[in-house]
């Protein structure tokens, strides 16, 4: 009795595995999950034939395998909207399971076929590709190294990798990983830090690269092999700080009790620097003297400029959110005007050989950015609301394709300074 027991155990659990491994699914048809890796669009739709097979599909997440017919026509689409972004075919078999991937910024959205046929990986080891989806990160390399192990004596799993190729396979050791990801040939070049990933024994798995909300940082995607789907998020962000005081002096900045930017001069525009991300204890002193305290929140990914300005006796502060993704059209650059002038009574405005670019711009406060011709010899002019004179003016300015720039004024109503910066 036991054996026959242990016979109808052993054939339940076969019913049981051929289901899981889509044993009752229509042996004609692929199965397809969609991944929205966009930074563009938050929830995306996709049909096939017009049918809907996953509908408001979130970043990073997905509805799970769900069958698809090859030799149609797939569309992608926000969600709601049946007009299509996205039209195209992709060469599915019956039989196999695949991995829809989307990414790309608003008016550039793009998608890749991952093939998820992959055996297993051998005992206590991992089978992982880079998928590289961040365009406007440019190529990366990936480094797994023990959590304290330095760069610069590390060596990367994989180097060069290209927006939207999808890479080899890598066979790695299991076990908990410190996984870094820097901009291609540069161990300074930090794009994300996560202090632990864990790859498990056997595990077949897609690390998808996905840019961050500032445009520089990326966050990262572990896609399992007909598994779950994990999301790397950065822990750090990027700021600078702008000395625009009216005055001459020197200006420090304290997060959460740590020195982040020392004796910066006036005027000045610091590079970025990556601080933690999250609620943060903020201390500016101006020629050693605190200002007020506050806290901010910094949103992981994100850029800012912190902007400190008016007169050094009773100086200001100010936190501009910084957006340094990409132009959308490559061959065009984006400007905005900084406006962090003491005593002006007007706002500001800026053109760009002649053509409006910001206008209504208080102190304090940054424009929207728009865009201009990627040149050698701009024309800038800044004015103030009610004034013929320029405040500020340069000429011959270069302003590269695929490129961001920011106008700052700064210094007193009597005399300001003009200072453009190319952000990236």
């Amino acid at each position: 009795m036991r054996v026959w027991t242990w016979a109808v155990a052993a054939a339940l659990a076969a019913v049981t595995l051929l289901g899981a491994c889509g044993g009752g699914a229509d042996r004609t048809k692929a199965q397809v999950r969609l991944v929205n890796a966009s930074s563009g669009y938050a929830l995306l739709d996709w049909r096939v034939d017009d049918a809907l097979r996953q509908g408001a599909v979130p970043y990073g997440e997905s509805a799970g395998y769900v069958e698809a017919e090859p030799g149609k026509t797939n569309t992608l689409a926000r969600a709601g909207s049946g007009t299509a972004l996205l039209t195209f075919n992709p060469p599915v078999d019956k039989r196999k399971n695949y991995t829809l991937l989307a990414y790309g910024p608003q008016g550039g959205l793009r998608q890749l076929l991952l093939d998820d046929n992959s055996g297993a990986a051998d005992d206590n080891r991992t089978l992982l590709r880079v998928v590289n989806a961040a365009p406007d990160a440019g190529a990366v390399d990936i480094y797994l190294t023990g959590p304290v192990d330095t760069l610069a004596e590390s060596v990367p799993v994989q180097t060069g990798a290209a927006v939207g190729a999808v890479g080899a396979w890598l066979s790695v050791n299991s076990g908990n990983w410190r996984l870094r990801v820097t901009a291609t040939g540069s161990k300074t070049d930090l794009r994300l830090d996560v202090p632990a990933l864990a790859l498990a024994s056997k595990q077949v798995a897609t690390l998808v690269v996905a840019p961050a909300v500032g445009g520089v940082l990326v966050k990262g995607l572990l896609l399992t092999q007909q598994g779950a789907i994990a999301t790397l998020a950065p822990t750090q962000a990027r700021l600078r700080v702008v000395a625009g005081l009216a005055r001459a002096g020197s200006v420090n900045l304290f997060l959460g009790g740590t020195a982040v930017l020392s004796n910066i001069g006036v005027p000045a525009v610091t590079p970025y620097t990556q601080v933690p991300a999250g609620e943060q204890a903020v201390v500016v002193t101006v020629n050693g003297a605190a200002l007020p305290g506050s806290s901010f929140t910094l949103t992981a990914g994100a850029d800012y400029t912190l902007l400190v300005y008016g007169p050094a006796d009773a100086a200001l502060v100010r936190w501009l959110a910084d957006d340094n993704n990409l132009p959308t059209d490559r061959t065009r650059a984006k400007l905005r005007l900084v406006n962090a002038v003491d005593g002006l009574g007007g706002t500001l405005t800026l053109s760009a050989d002649f053509a409006p670019i910001a206008d209504g711009v208080a102190a304090g406060a940054a424009s929207a950015y728009d865009t201009v011709d990627a040149t050698t010899t701009a024309q800038l002019t800044v004015t103030a609301l009610g004034t013929a004179a320029p405040l500020f003016s340069a000429v011959d300015q270069t302003f590269l394709a695929a490129a961001n720039y920011s106008v700052f004024l700064v210094g007193s109503a009597g005399a300001p300074v003009g200072i453009v910066r190319k952000d990236r």
